[in-house]
């Protein structure tokens, strides 16, 4: 109640806001009400989407590993810079403003979109036929002889195959332990035959006068590094760098880098 007419809040975070305001500001906020025009209190309120997205400030795992927009297809950069938004950590990266809303309209259908197109495009790189928790074959048989597939699980931008629900459920213990684990699998399959013998940022010779290249996983693809500042370079704009190592990898092998070009997993 306030001057005499019953005033409705959805919280008593906006009851506490409202009775710090000044009594003109609770003026103008009960004329508007009475007038029917709602009132907003949206420096109280966050959407869901906002509430995913300032969990964190820096990135967590992989960065967008995908040169198109997650809601209208567009190439990133053809608009200007792309806009980068996190999600609870996990980076996306958007052609302009106005995808942003309609991507966080429904998180769940965004995502699920967005980690089919991950997964078809870290599929064919994917290191190894068994299970990185298990050790089970990915396509395994069960108790009455039926061919399993493997469950396809994007975790921060990263596809991470598993025999079973159970193990899924493992890895979410401790994702990190994992994700070491299926990067050193990339590493070790990928660099005997890694298509490249500069870094793709600078040019550099790898190995040669600045010393052991720097070895990073980035969906699912080896990239080697001349330096420190390169993987800086890199992360900021990775998809150029990523779309060269691929064609690399078409010219020198065909499409055998990955689990079918080694089955020792």
């Amino acid at each position: 109640m306030y001057k005499g007419k019953t005033i409705g809040f959805c919280c008593p975070g906006c009851i506490d806001k409202f009775n710090a305001w000044d009594e003109a500001k609770k003026d103008e906020f009960v004329s508007m009400s009475m007038m029917g025009v709602q009132p907003a209190m949206k420096d109280h309120h966050e959407t869901k989407a906002d509430m995913h997205a300032s969990k964190t400030t820096e990135r967590v795992g992989d960065p967008y590993m995908l040169n198109t927009c997650p809601i209208s297809g567009e190439e990133l950069g053809g608009m200007g810079d792309p806009i980068v938004k996190l999600y609870d950590g996990r980076e996306v990266k958007f052609c302009c403003e106005m995808c942003v809303p309609k991507f966080e309209k429904d998180l769940k259908a965004s995502f699920a979109k967005l980690d089919q197109q991950i997964i078809d495009s870290q599929l064919p790189f994917y290191p190894t036929t068994t299970c990185i928790v298990s050790g089970e074959q990915l396509n395994g048989t069960n108790e009455s002889g039926e061919v399993m597939e493997p469950i396809n699980y994007v975790y921060n931008n990263r596809l991470v195959q598993f025999c079973c629900k159970m193990c899924k459920g493992d890895f979410k213990k401790d994702p990190q332990a994992y994700i070491a684990k299926l990067d050193a699998a990339v590493i070790a399959q990928q660099s005997e035959q890694y298509p490249l013998t500069t870094c793709p940022i600078s040019g550099e010779e790898l190995g040669g006068e600045m010393g052991e290249s720097i070895d990073i996983v980035y969906g699912g693809r080896l990239v080697k590094f001349c330096c420190t500042k390169c993987v800086e370079k890199f992360e900021a704009n990775p998809m150029p760098t990523i779309e060269k190592i691929d064609a690399a990898w078409m010219s020198m092998h065909g499409s055998d880098h990955g689990k079918d070009a080694h089955h020792d997993g």
